[in-house]
């Protein structure tokens, strides 16, 4: 949201900044957060707003990484070796792979590495989702092919908790979050169904907890002259450890390794890059919805990376104030706005049920990692202030009510849970497109999906249809079910 810095002091041009947040506004994604540090000082931070400073946002599979960082205490704590074979941490588990080609020779390198030899994986959702790892037939010798596996990742996370008896977000706490400038109290983290936490996907954060992540890397485990990665781990991480992949990206320890960049990386765009030959760390949230536009961004933020040098480059004070000025004003493109107070007017005071199906408004996208998750809704309530809508949503495990904003603008409030899951915090916006129908826009930050949800009206009720935007990979089927009035209501 400001320059922290002159950036022309450390080598980033006018230009080039410009060039940057040009990209990332005319490229076809959606950007939500963008942090820069170079030579260990932050040089600036920019959101687009309903998105803010201290808002927490899905890392998607950038948690590898952080699962990584906790190996690497792990290790220089002596709690856990690469070489420690896994039939050796789980003894319990051991007579499942009896018999069993290769299962002998896991190790936690290969969890580490997606080098398994697994080319199959068990349900991330899943109860039993450890034996169910144990449980997996190995097809390649480990160590030798390359399948990315999710439920390894996370394995690592057991192994921790299984030396320790801490979960992972107890075990980074205090050990590397604190020490780093990062407050555990403000993030989340999704869990498997037995209260591990997911390492494969579920971290929620800032990006400038995911930028001092990546610092932690570029400083090769060091902090404030205290060693918190083992330097055996940091060197593992940082080179290619998994030739097998195929394309132009080849596999760290749990992270990635690209050319002149190690990255952190998550789906729909979570991204942390470190560029070691610049001294640089860029960390971005967004939305990407398509492979290529995947590969147009990043093709841009390396451009920024390769345009830094190591002159100052001077920027008037004009063009600082412009700048700031940009990085106040970032926003997402406006919602949909077609107000109708007529229409509001005739909603107020009446209620939809659903006798049969669900319809959907809260993060059920999220159930991919806890089915529990899930609030399947089953009425709604319409209510008219001040030419906004309160709507009241019914589920069967809770109710809530939700501010709908009909005037353009995309106000940010915390809904309170009907269930465990771990959005909170919504922006919800509506319109009234045609005649008797209404659409609500409702964006929940935690998460990177925008949920529409369309109702139909009619004499005797309101045909409901979910859907969602798609994203490529994460995509599901709209759904339609049918509502009827409530009677005796107004």
């Amino acid at each position: 949201m400001r320059l922290h810095l002159n950036p022309g002091t450390v080598g980033i041009s006018y230009e080039a900044a410009g060039r940057l947040l040009d990209a990332l506004e005319e490229l076809d994604t959606e950007p939500h957060a963008l942090y820069v540090m170079r030579h260990g000082e932050t040089v600036l931070e920019g959101y687009w707003a309903p998105y803010g400073p201290g808002v927490i946002h899905g890392c998607q599979s950038l948690t590898k990484t952080v699962t990584g960082i906790a190996l690497g205490c792990a290790l220089q704590e002596g709690i856990l070796s690469l070489e420690d074979r896994l039939i050796d941490l789980f003894p319990e588990y051991a007579p499942l792979t009896e018999g069993s080609r290769w299962w002998e020779e896991v190790r936690v390198k290969h969890l580490a590495t997606m080098s398994c030899g697994m080319d199959s994986q068990t349900s991330v959702t899943g109860r039993h989702w450890i034996r169910g790892f144990f449980e997996t037939r190995i097809d390649h010798r480990p160590g030798t092919s390359y399948f990315y596996n999710s439920i390894a990742c996370s394995m690592v996370g057991a192994c921790i908790r299984k030396r320790t008896g801490e979960g992972l977000l107890q075990y980074l706490s205090e050990r590397v979050f604190r020490k780093i400038g990062i407050d555990p109290a403000h993030l989340r983290w999704h869990c498997h169904a037995d209260g591990m936490e997911n390492g494969s996907g579920g971290f929620i954060s800032t990006a400038r907890d995911n930028a001092l992540l990546m610092e932690l890397y570029r400083r090769r485990g060091v902090w404030n002259n205290e060693r918190i990665l083992s330097e055996e781990w940091v060197d593992f991480a940082l080179q290619v450890q998994n030739p097998h992949v195929g394309g132009d990206a080849q596999y760290g320890g749990m992270l990635w390794v690209r050319e002149g960049c190690f990255v952190a990386d998550g789906a729909m765009g979570q991204w942390s890059l470190l560029f070691p030959r610049q001294d640089l760390v860029i960390s971005l949230n967004q939305t990407i919805c398509r492979p290529d536009v995947d590969d147009a961004v990043r093709r841009a933020v390396c451009e920024f990376a390769d345009s830094v040098t190591e002159s100052k480059e001077e920027w008037t004070d004009g063009q600082k104030k412009r700048f700031a000025g940009r990085l106040e004003r970032l926003c997402i493109p406006a919602p949909v706005c077609r107000e109708d107070g007529d229409a509001l007017a005739a909603l107020s005071g009446r209620s939809l049920k659903i006798p049969e199906g669900n319809s959907h408004f809260f993060a059920d996208d999220l159930t991919i990692f806890d089915l529990a998750y899930g609030a399947p809704v089953k009425g709604f309530s319409f209510r008219e202030r001040m030419g906004e809508l309160v709507l009241h949503v019914v589920t069967e495990t809770g109710e809530a009510d939700c501010n709908v904003a009909f005037h353009g603008y995309r106000p940010v409030q915390m809904i309170a849970p009907v269930t465990n899951n771990p959005a909170r915090m919504a922006s919800v916006t509506g319109s009234f497109p045609g005649e008797r129908e209404l659409r609500l826009e409702i964006r929940w930050l935690e998460s990177c999906r925008v949920h529409l949800l369309t109702f139909r009206f009619d004499e005797e009720g309101a045909d409901i249809t979910t859907s969602r935007i798609p994203v490529g990979g994460f995509d599901v089927p709209d759904e339609t079910v049918r509502a009827v009035w409530v009677k005796g209501e107004r």
